[in-house]
């Protein structure tokens, strides 16, 4: 084979290897994370600063790309509190019941979701539901 022909051949693979890596590339950075399910979806979100204490909504898909991005270690960030500006907002749960908005493990040792004012935990519910049937 002549040497123009290797020439050719050699720059035709190199091209065709950065195409196909450019592709992988755009592919992955595509929204593969997983989180496209929660599009449309509502998380509660509570902030911890005492002058502050807002409680809202906001997209659940919105809010685990903000805990993606601020993440450095093994513990959840927590978010921008959009009434205060601080860091200080973190997930939590709104009560069937009486509606009270309320962090995660209020009540220790107990079912995570237990409402610390009218008792209600809608995992216990849920068993007691599942075990009658």
């Amino acid at each position: 084979m002549e040497n123009s022909k290797k020439k050719s051949i050699m720059i035709g693979v190199v091209v065709g290897c950065v195409v196909l890596a450019a592709a992988i590339t755009y592919k992955r950075s595509s929204d593969n994370t997983g989180l496209a399910v929660f599009k449309g979806q509502l998380i509660w979100v509570k902030c911890r600063n005492a002058d502050c204490e807002a409680e809202y909504q906001m997209g659940k898909k919105d809010y685990y790309e903000e805990i993606e991005e601020r993440t450095t270690g093994m513990f959840t960030p927590p978010l921008v509190c959009k009434e205060c500006g601080e860091e200080s907002i973190y997930a939590a749960i709104k009560c069937e019941k009486c509606g009270l908005i309320f962090f995660k493990g209020a009540v220790p040792n107990d079912f995570p979701d237990r409402c610390p004012e009218c008792g209600f935990s809608k995992i216990e519910d849920t068993a007691k539901q599942t075990k009658r049937r």
